[in-house]
């Protein structure tokens, strides 16, 4: 028997990944991002159309809706910009990716159909592909976690003394002045 919800678990997946890739190839912030979600938006589209065949074949009924979770995160990274989008769509698509496999791990482990776990395969070796793609590029367009934040003087701020900028000690002079005369007039 075919698992019914890792074969919706799946379909979930593959639906996240074609809306990531439609979203990171119109908001990536350069054309290795752009060229990534082209790539996504097509594998995730190769890998809804075996797992609907599959859940066809064996009398799942599918959803067309994205799930309240996969909304949310396109929300989320939909609303970032520059290389802040880059590095979050990278990561939202590699964690849709492993979700994608979890489930597909799933129904290999199930007690499927050969002609079911031919296609689990079929789906495993377009993911693999998939997240090489993504892997190998974001080591060469450097979309990866920032390795060095700006941090400001990292604290040193605190040990060095503090100097009054010399037009503020005049002002404050003369309104020192001004307040002792206003006093011995008014005495």
């Amino acid at each position: 028997d075919l698992p019914a919800d890792q074969v919706g678990r799946a379909h979930q997946a593959a639906l996240a990944l074609i809306a990531l890739g439609t979203l990171g190839a119109e908001k990536g912030s350069t054309d290795a991002v752009r060229a990534l979600g082209e790539r996504v938006t097509t594998d995730g589209r190769a890998v809804d159309e075996r797992v609907r065949a599959l859940a066809t074949g064996a009398g799942i009924a599918l959803g067309d809706d994205l799930g309240a979770a996969a909304q949310a995160l396109l929300t989320d990274v939909g609303g970032r910009t520059g290389q802040t989008f880059d590095q979050g769509w990278l990561r939202a698509v590699l964690d849709v990716d492993q979700q994608a496999r979890g489930a597909t791990n799933a129904v290999l482990a199930s007690d499927a159909t050969e002609e079911a776990k031919a296609a689990a395969r079929d789906v495993l070796a377009r993911l693999d592909a998939m997240a090489a793609a993504l892997r190998g590029s974001a080591g060469a367009t450097a979309v990866t976690a920032p390795t060095v934040v700006n941090a400001g003087t990292g604290g040193r701020a605190a040990e060095q003394p503090s100097r009054v900028p010399p037009a503020l000690v005049v002002v404050g002079a003369l309104l020192l002045a001004t307040a002792l005369v206003l006093r011995r007039r008014a005495s």
